[in-house]
């Protein structure tokens, strides 16, 4: 048995055997999750130890629907009436959405100080987009850029932004990074930044928006927050190898502790994909995950979970 520390969570990684054995129990009350090391375990075998497989990563996949009418029709009342506030909220407030094929270095340099802000407020934020900025700049063909800014003015300040990948061959646009001032979130731009995207998408002949690639706990490095934006706006976690398949893999665990998660978190579990997810496009329309909620109290009211084929809840 090894035990780490992992962002915050302390791990324990066990062989089958030590799983069997409980080997980690003398260690419980100082553990947040312990983690099967052997990869593929029968399903079986996990859920008699209390195990719960999971994708790595998900991605947030959705069809665009034929118009803007069509794709605002496939969405919860409540979230409809967001995006018409959203383009309300923009209108009113005098800011200019711009929508470009491409991006370039001073386009980038204007969003990354709004990324950079908006991951420091983060507790465990990670700024790939940062990291990657001269990677964004050589595939900058590729990618469609969405800015809101504070007003008409030329040198008018960014308030939020998002950076897409264009994959004709996929039918998909896919999101990389996106970010917004504190306040931009709140008066609900980035929902109007996204349906402009989707708008270019649609009518480029884009079949399919993806909201990126995330952990597939949430609760830790990305919140529960960013799962119900996701999945309100219409959108279903699949395994991200579907479209990434460089990211591959599963993770085996069992959760112990809410000391270094939010309550509630959320997993996205295999459920009936494990082994045998469908390829891409087949996906899009295919069998759903699994969701796990972990949860102090045993509830999970007010939780999306459309989108999943069953929702389990565990208290902690």
């Amino acid at each position: 048995m090894e035990i780490t520390e992992q962002d915050g969570l302390t791990v324990a990684t066990v062989s089958r055997d030590e799983a069997e054995d409980g080997a980690w129990r003398a260690r419980a009350a100082e553990l947040d999750l312990v983690r099967l090391g052997e990869p593929g375990t029968e399903d079986a075998v996990l859920h008699r130890l209390g195990f719960t497989a999971r994708p790595k990563w998900v991605n947030w996949v959705a069809p665009l629907g034929g118009s803007p009418d069509e794709w605002l029709a496939s969405l919860g009342g409540t979230e409809r009436r967001n995006v018409r506030l959203a383009h309300r909220f923009v209108a009113a407030e005098g800011m200019r959405l711009e929508v470009h094929q491409g991006l370039t270095e001073r386009q980038l340099d204007a969003f990354l100080p709004v990324y950079d802000e908006q991951i420091a407020g983060m507790p465990r934020g990670r700024n790939f987009a940062r990291k990657h900025r001269d990677r964004l700049l050589e595939g900058a063909d590729g990618l469609l850029s969405v800015f809101v800014h504070a007003d008409g003015g030329a040198d008018s300040p960014l308030v939020a932004g998002s950076l897409w990948q264009w994959r004709p061959a996929e039918s998909v646009l896919q999101l990389r990074f996106s970010a917004a001032a504190a306040d931009a979130r709140s008066g609900r731009v980035m929902r109007a930044a996204y349906a402009a995207a989707f708008d270019r998408a649609r009518a480029g002949g884009l079949g399919y928006a993806s909201l990126g690639n995330d952990p597939s706990l949430f609760g830790h490095v990305v919140q529960p927050g960013l799962f119900t934006f996701k999945s309100r706006l219409g959108f279903r976690a699949l395994p991200s190898e579907v479209l990434n398949p460089e990211l591959a893999g599963e993770f085996q665990d069992r959760f112990l502790s809410l000391r270094a998660l939010a309550d509630p978190s959320l997993v996205v579990a295999w459920g009936e994909l494990r082994g045998r997810a469908p390829g891409w496009p087949a996906a899009a329309d295919g069998p759903s995950p699994d969701l796990l909620v972990l949860t102090g109290d045993g509830r999970a009211q007010g939780l999306p979970s459309t989108g999943f084929r069953r929702t389990r809840v565990l208290a902690l």
